[in-house]
């Protein structure tokens, strides 16, 4: 009997897991990344954007400096929302 309760919670947290592109707003990305970047959030602009389906966000940052490969870790239900700060390369 118990085993429908329990399938449903994880299947539930697996669905939820892949929600990260919706708690994770570009704002979001854009304001941690031009803090990374020693940038004013105005001079940051977020391109390219995937989803790893786990926990890793990849894009492209954008700056009056040059461009940036970017990664950020979390953003996700499982991770509470938390993210890492971003790691941002240049292009």
């Amino acid at each position: 009997m118990l085993k429908k309760p329990v399938f449903a919670l994880v299947a539930g947290s697996v669905l939820l897991a892949g929600c990260a592109n919706t708690i994770l707003s570009d704002e979001r990305i854009r304001d941690n990344t031009a803090m990374t970047l020693g940038q004013p959030d105005s001079a940051v602009v977020i391109a390219d954007r995937r989803y790893d389906g786990m926990t890793n966000t990849y894009y492209t940052a954008r700056t009056p400096h040059g461009a940036y490969n970017c990664v950020i870790n979390g953003g996700t239900v499982l991770s509470a929302g938390l993210i890492s700060p971003p790691d941002c390369h240049p292009k």
